[in-house]
């Protein structure tokens, strides 16, 4: 389950799209605690893997988007 739901947080975030931390953690059933090391692992990814890509916090949402640093 645990690498499912990464996916689909990468998948999310690879295609552009805003993830909303709170929305994210009621549809999965993960706490935000989950969420933040799921977002770090992710970013680990990138920076071994895709170094021109970043996740970034947008605002005061905490919603969540890849960029280009």
């Amino acid at each position: 389950m645990k690498i499912e739901i990464i996916l689909l947080l990468y998948d999310r975030l690879i295609c552009g799209c805003k993830v909303g931390r709170n929305a994210f953690c009621v549809q999965f059933g993960i706490s935000e605690r989950t969420f933040y090391r799921y977002i770090r692992e992710i970013n680990d990814f990138l920076r071994w893997h895709k170094s021109d890509y970043v996740v970034d916090l947008c605002g005061k949402n905490h919603e969540y988007y890849m960029r280009k640093p």
